[in-house]
């Protein structure tokens, strides 16, 4: 009696999860008949039958020639708006110049001074020449009535052959402004105070003076005692005999 009850329960319960009404036997019967369709096409058709996956080797090679041409391409383009612009910013720049009227600077043109008229702060502008030393060369120039050469600055005081040297390619002389002496009238102390008379010479040209009345010529100086062939060459440029 136990057993039949337990027998009827498990009917019910296989019979609660295994009956299917009608619509649900519809389906279960597709689903079989869809299965069997597969398993059926699977051991009829080969293996080798099936399709192989595509090559892309010769489209990605391709596509790599394409990018390099078109990146030359570009380059090319690149250079020639480079090249364009170029130009027309020259002609620009050009056409502003002729309309501007603006021309190129010319070079500076290299220091020159003129020993003769220059002033203390001409001077300055040569190359280890202060104020002082400026006021020296000036002193001098008036000593000697004008500088006949260049050299002569080596004659000033503190003027060495370094410094000379330096300066010497910004130094002109005129000649025309060197003031001339006229031996019959000059006085003693007057032609002591040029750097090229010392005293004793000084003292023989006037007594020379007094003894012949008067120089006839400049040559004649040659005659005096002390005045030496290269004293002559140097004081021959300051001297003349009437006006």
């Amino acid at each position: 009696m136990k057993m039949k009850k337990v027998m009827t329960g498990f009917n019910r319960i296989v019979g609660e999860y295994l009956t299917y009404n009608r619509s649900e036997q519809r389906g279960i019967l597709v689903l079989c008949l869809i299965l069997l369709g597969l398993i059926i096409t699977n051991a009829v058709i080969p293996s080798g039958t099936l399709q192989k996956s595509p090559d892309f080797s010769i489209l990605t090679k391709e596509a790599v020639e394409f990018e390099a041409a078109w990146q030359k391409a570009a380059d090319s383009d690149s250079i020639a708006r480079v090249v364009r612009y170029s130009r027309k910013y020259n002609q620009y720049f050009k056409s502003k110049q002729d309309s501007s009227g603006y021309k190129k600077a010319p070079a500076k043109p290299p220091l020159l001074i003129e020993l003769n008229s220059a002033d203390t702060f001409d001077l300055q502008q040569l190359r280890g020449i202060g104020p002082a030393f400026a006021r020296r060369i000036v002193s001098y120039r008036e000593r000697l009535r004008g500088f006949s050469n260049k050299n002569q600055l080596l004659e000033v005081f503190g003027m060495d052959s370094l410094r000379f040297r330096a300066i010497e390619t910004n130094l002109t002389v005129n000649t025309d402004s060197v003031q001339t002496i006229d031996m019959n009238t000059v006085t003693f102390k007057e032609l002591l105070r040029h750097p090229y008379f010392p005293f004793p010479v000084t003292k023989n040209i006037i007594v020379y003076r007094q003894k012949h009345k008067a120089f006839k010529s400049v040559e004649e100086i040659k005659n005096i005692e002390g005045i030496s062939d290269s004293l002559f060459r140097r004081i021959i440029v300051y001297l003349r005999v009437g006006p």
